[in-house]
Order: C-alpha cells, then sequence, then structure tokens
C-alpha cells in the first residue's frame, strides 16, 4: 500500500471512530444477542424467510437466530482504496457495468453494490462477497464476507436496509469456519447446516453474524428453490 492508500484508509478509520462514538449509546441500549428489529421487520427479510417456510423450513423462526460473532469490516488486507475525484470515470463504468447482474444488489442511492455471485469473478472467489462503492469521496472496493467451502456454503440473499447497512445471508455446515479435519460431506447428501445471517453496518464498522438451529439438507436440492 502506497503513502496515499495508507492516507485514504486512515482516513475512513478516522470517520468510523465518529460514527462510532455518535451511536455508542444507542448499542449500549439494543440487545444485541437477538436479530434486530430493523433486520427483522425488512421486507427483505420477511420474503426471505417466507420462502423458506413455503419450501419446507418451518422450524426457521426469527427468534431463532443468536450472536455468535463480531467482527470489523474495514481490513486493509481486504480493500482497496482510491479517491473518486481522480476515479470518477473509472467508478461509473464499473457501476454501470453491473446493472442488471443476479447477485448484484445495489444500494438505495446506487452508488454502493453487493456482489454476491457463488462464482468466481473480477478477482473473488466463489466464497468471497464483494463490497464496491463510493463513501466519503473514497471508491472502496473490498472483500466483507467470506466462507469456508469446505463447509459447502452458499450466499442466497441479500439486501441493503439503508446506504449503510446491508445483510448477507449464508447456508453452511455445522462446522467451524476453520476445522480442516472436519469429514467431507457433499452437496448431494444429506449433512447438518446452519443459516448464518450477516449484519453489516459500514458506520460502526461492524459485522455481526447470527446462527440459526441446526437443520439436515441435501444442499443441491435446496439451491434452486432459495
Amino acid at each position: 500500500m502506497n503513502r496515499f492508500e495508507g492516507f485514504l484508509v486512515s482516513a475512513i478509520f478516522g470517520l468510523v471512530a465518529i460514527g462510532a462514538g455518535i451511536n455508542v449509546y444507542e448499542n449500549l441500549s439494543t440487545d444485541r444477542s437477538k436479530l434486530p428489529d430493523k433486520v427483522e421487520k425488512a421486507k427483505g427479510f420477511q420474503r426471505w424467510i417466507t420462502n423458506l417456510k413455503n419450501k419446507g423450513l418451518e422450524e426457521i423462526e426469527a427468534d431463532g437466530f443468536v450472536l455468535v460473532e463480531e467482527n470489523e469490516i474495514y481490513n486493509t488486507t481486504w480493500m482497496k482504496v482510491s479517491s473518486f475525484e481522480k476515479n470518477e470515470q473509472e467508478f461509473y463504468e464499473n457501476i454501470e457495468s453491473h446493472k442488471d447482474i443476479k447477485r448484484v444488489i445495489f444500494s438505495p442511492s446506487d452508488r454502493l453494490y453487493i456482489d454476491y455471485r457463488n462464482e468466481k469473478r473480477n478477482g473473488y472467489e466463489q466464497n468471497e462477497v464483494q463490497f464496491y462503492g463510493v463513501r466519503d469521496d473514497k471508491i472502496i472496493d473490498s472483500r466483507v464476507v467470506d466462507c469456508s467451502t469446505r463447509a459447502n456454503c452458499y450466499f442466497d440473499r441479500a439486501y441493503f436496509l439503508s446506504n449503510d447497512v446491508f445483510v448477507i445471508s449464508e447456508f453452511s455446515r455445522n462446522i467451524h469456519k476453520k476445522d480442516e479435519a472436519a469429514p467431507i460431506c457433499s452437496g448431494n447428501d444429506v449433512c447438518e447446516y446452519t443459516i448464518k445471517i450477516h449484519v453489516v453496518d459500514l458506520i460502526n464498522n461492524s459485522r455481526l453474524v447470527y446462527e440459526s438451529i441446526p437443520i439436515e439438507l441435501v444442499l443441491n436440492e435446496w439451491i434452486p428453490e432459495l
């Protein structure tokens, strides 16, 4: 990372710290062990969980998701930062080229998107979610979520709650993300899975991960239904 990029990353971290300070009281006064109301009441979540129940996963309930992990999202190892002023044309070309692509979801402002395609693309692997867009006159291109291919992970839905908060849901086997000793289970076999809900808050530099109860299913039979 050169000196200019280092300055931009430092500036972003500074702005994040200010935003986090402003929201500290709200965060402390909210029970984060359960799925946030803003997620549970969102149209995207309601459509998603209703579809699961209609397809046969009646045991999945919003109240059943519990907080299992919390991470920062702005990681200098994962992200590329550049000046919007110097790369404006490149930014708009990138935005335009991703319009109307299935599994690329845009923010209400149309200046941010999430690319959660389960395939290799644009330097990202099938188990990585890309975040791209402009924030505070900086273009950010970053991996925001990844998952374990050994766990047969599959990102099935993503949606923005606002320009600052978005949600990604993930099906994956009920094994630890870094467990390389777990027996391999094919996506064509019955395996034990959980559903993870990643709630990403850009202002507070936070990714909260909520997990469902374990369920048994054949993932490759379920993917067309998701």
